[in-house]
């Protein structure tokens, strides 16, 4: 299929779906069952096997018909990093079963790598996946989770295996984030936001086929997974996080100047604008402290 086809395709999709008069989710239903969705994947699974340099045919398309998007900025650690690590390691029930809603945002997701004792040195991981006939009983904690308390599901490496060598003994799981062994608590930041979570797994339970990759295979799945993390965080148009840290840094040209002044000779040279805890800078007056938003709320 050629860029003309694939526009051809997409003004079908439109007319079928006029983007003003059809429901939202309908309409990116219907966009996924086109193959419209991400077409570098697989016919079937919201793809048509094309190049991906072809995609932004399709979203230049869909946005000047003002067509609605699936809020990629809600949904981003499940369309960067779970959708592909589950497009080249889940079951082919598991892709079904999963990759639709995943696109559409009917489910968020989030990632459930880094411990208190295992961050840059993930294998070295403590929580624990046992197996109790085709269920895994998962204990443990992690932590530095973004959208934890948004998410519906989270992939997961857990250690399945303590008698081999850390790298070989661990395992990858989709776990549900509605399990009632799963305990979400926010880490609150100087901003008063909480962006981040820790996650606290209590006899949490996993089916067996919401393993991806068999057992023992979690390290190979997970470098895979860190590896769609870096693409997706070097091609995304956004930050990774979007709290006010990140809104300050956006607007630091047109807010009031906090720069100072160049001294003209030595640290304490008239215009130092050295001052004393607590007081504004430059500019600021009664605006300073700027005033923070609250958390966000679990759903």
């Amino acid at each position: 299929m050629d860029e003309a086809r694939l526009r051809e395709r997409v003004d079908a999709l439109l007319a079928e779906h006029p983007p003003a008069s059809t429901d939202r989710m309908d309409f990116l239903h219907a966009r996924f069952d086109a193959g419209l969705a991400w077409v570098h994947f697989p016919e079937g699974l919201g793809g048509l096997g094309l190049p991906r340099s072809l995609q932004p045919v399709v979203e230049k398309a869909l946005a000047a018909a003002g067509a609605p998007d699936n809020d990629p900025r809600r949904i981003g650690i499940g369309l960067g990093m779970a959708a592909p690590t589950i497009l080249a390691f889940g079951t082919d029930e598991q892709k079904r079963r999963w990759l639709r809603p995943l696109w559409c945002g009917e489910e968020v997701w989030c990632q459930l790598f880094s411990e208190p004792g295992a961050g840059s040195d993930l294998a070295g991981l403590a929580t624990r996946a046992v197996l109790d006939g085709d269920t895994w009983v998962v204990n443990g904690q992690k932590v530095w989770t973004s959208s934890a308390h948004l998410a519906d599901r989270a992939i997961l490496v857990a250690r399945t295996d303590p008698d081999v060598p850390k790298h070989a003994g661990l395992s990858y799981f989709v776990l549900d984030m509605h399990d009632p062994g799963v305990e979400v608590r926010p880490l609150r930041q100087i901003t008063g936001e909480a962006e981040f979570n820790e996650v606290f797994l209590t006899d949490a339970r996993i089916s067996d086929g919401d393993r991806l990759g068999a057992v023992g295979e979690g390290w190979t799945v997970a470098s895979a997974t860190l590896s769609h993390e870096r693409v997706a965080i070097g091609g995304a148009a956004f930050p990774r996080e979007f709290g006010m840290v990140t809104n300050v840094a956006r607007t630091g040209g047109s807010g009031p100047s906090c720069a100072r002044p160049r001294p003209t000779s030595g640290c304490c040279a008239a215009g130092s604008t050295r001052r004393s805890p607590g007081s504004p800078p430059p500019g600021w007056g009664r605006s300073w402290p700027p005033a923070c938003p609250g958390p966000r709320a679990r759903r």
